[in-house]
């Protein structure tokens, strides 16, 4: 009983382990998923041995007969949930990504529109004081002009 508590604690700490956030490769992911098989191999084989006292108990009452082939087909299953797990994780990960990248490039954009906008009001402003200045200049000219004229005439 102790034994069968042992390897049920020590499948879900297989199965539970918790899949890190971070992007990896594809040769990192194979890598993961081969240690996972051989996670999945090594309960598998405490499996069977737990299996083939049982069996041996079974076997004298003659109530079950059980094989290593659907320890197999167990194991072969879990690994594709494992795998379907492992696959969604990244595509996860990999959407949250850009979704940051995203969200990055659309604050970049709002504070260079931000930044344009105050430069083009700043823009403005300089140029209706460019054209108040010119206006004053031209009167100074019309000014100046009239009164040269009036000396001229006096004289």
């Amino acid at each position: 009983m102790n034994d069968e508590n042992s390897l049920r604690q020590r499948h879900r700490a297989a199965i539970e382990r918790p899949v890190p956030n971070v992007q990896y490769s594809s040769k990192e992911f194979q890598l993961e998923v081969l240690d996972r098989l051989e996670e999945m191999r090594s309960f598998a084989e405490d499996l069977e041995q737990s299996w083939d006292g049982k069996l041996a108990a079974v076997k004298e009452q003659r109530l079950l007969k059980f094989d290593s082939r659907t320890l197999i087909a167990l194991g072969a299953l879990a690994m594709s949930l494992i795998a379907y797990v492992i696959q969604d994780a990244r595509n996860t990960a990999r959407q949250d990504s850009e979704i940051e990248a995203t969200k990055a490039r659309v604050l970049r954009l709002e504070q260079i529109a931000a930044t344009n906008t105050e430069a083009r009001i700043r823009t403005e402003v300089q140029l209706g004081e460019l054209r108040d200045g010119q206006g004053e200049i031209k009167s100074l000219i019309q000014a100046h002009d009239s009164a040269s004229r009036t000396a001229k005439a006096k004289k």
